[in-house]
């Protein structure tokens, strides 16, 4: 019997202890958005809008910034990696500008990097360092799409991600690098896909995979639910589908569905992230580099 993962109501109970800590922190947490508007992506606008009805809910303010191009952009970053009063910064990417989003990610500060994207934390992932503080509870931060996934997968008793073979459908820096790590700590072995991937080779390792997660943003990528393991979880993150739902009910274990998939969980991670940043808040941030 195929069973849905409730990535909504996973996320509404990360929300409540977000709202619980938030309300008993003498700093309360502010974020900070940044929206790059000289290459407007819908999607970017979209997940912006979610991301501020969520802090009104939770009763966390939030800055708004703009940047009409890449000048005011690291201006901005720049200004509030040295605002005290910003718990957080957030920017959507992609940028889709003549900036790397690489480079971008590593100009904010690490200590309010609410999406775990600067190198530092990233690398923490590496050496699967989990606290910046454990004695203050204070975890490191690491990318909000990925945590997601394994919250959600964690979720459930049944699914043993020790010992797995995973198989991942995305080599991002949000999605399928640092999922690939978490799972790793976690004692799975992982494989990658991406698209350079041969068709045949995919296929190959969707048929073995215990735990299938897959993340492309191309409307006309799709796998084959023939290929998906009998019994297997699958966490479909794309927007659009990558896999259809119902053609595997009665053949995965765990699914997610259309209508449940992984961005609220996504979002509840980011505003977890920023509570870890609020109450790690140092004097000065760190040092970060500049681009020019």
């Amino acid at each position: 019997m195929t069973r849905f993962l409730d990535c909504r109501g996973t996320a509404a109970r990360y929300f409540d202890w977000v709202a619980r800590e938030a309300a008993a922190m003498r700093r309360k947490p502010r974020l900070a958005t940044v929206l790059f508007r000289g290459n407007s992506n819908p999607a970017s606008l979209k997940y912006r809008d979610l991301i501020l009805r969520d802090a009104e809910r939770l009763g966390i303010p939030v800055d708004g910034h703009e940047a009409e191009d890449e000048q005011s952009l690291l201006a901005l970053v720049r200004r509030l990696n040295a605002d005290r009063g910003t718990s957080g910064l957030m920017l959507f990417y992609p940028l889709r500008c003549a900036l790397k989003d690489e480079d971008v990610m590593d100009l904010v500060s690490p200590a309010k990097d609410v999406e775990g994207l600067h190198s530092m934390n990233l690398g923490y992932l590496i050496k699967f360092k989990r606290f910046l503080d454990e004695a203050r509870g204070i975890k490191c931060v690491v990318p909000a799409t990925a945590k997601a996934v394994v919250k959600v997968l964690q979720g459930r008793p049944e699914i043993s991600i020790e010992g797995a073979f995973v198989v991942v459908v995305n080599n991002s820096m949000r999605v399928g690098k640092p999922l690939g790590l978490m799972l790793e700590n976690l004692g799975a072995t992982v494989v990658k896909c991406y698209d350079k991937t041969p068709r045949v080779l995919l296929e190959e390792l969707v048929r073995r995979a215990d735990v299938l997660v897959t993340a492309v943003p191309d409307p006309s990528f799709e796998i084959d639910p023939k290929w998906v393991k009998k019994g297997a979880a699958v966490v479909d993150v794309s927007y659009q589908g990558n896999v259809d739902a119902k053609a595997l009910e009665g053949v995965a274990s765990f699914l997610t569905s259309p209508d449940n998939r992984i961005g609220a969980m996504t979002r509840a991670m980011a505003f977890v992230n920023l509570v870890y940043c609020a109450k790690n808040s140092p004097v000065r941030g760190p040092r970060v580099p500049s681009l020019g």
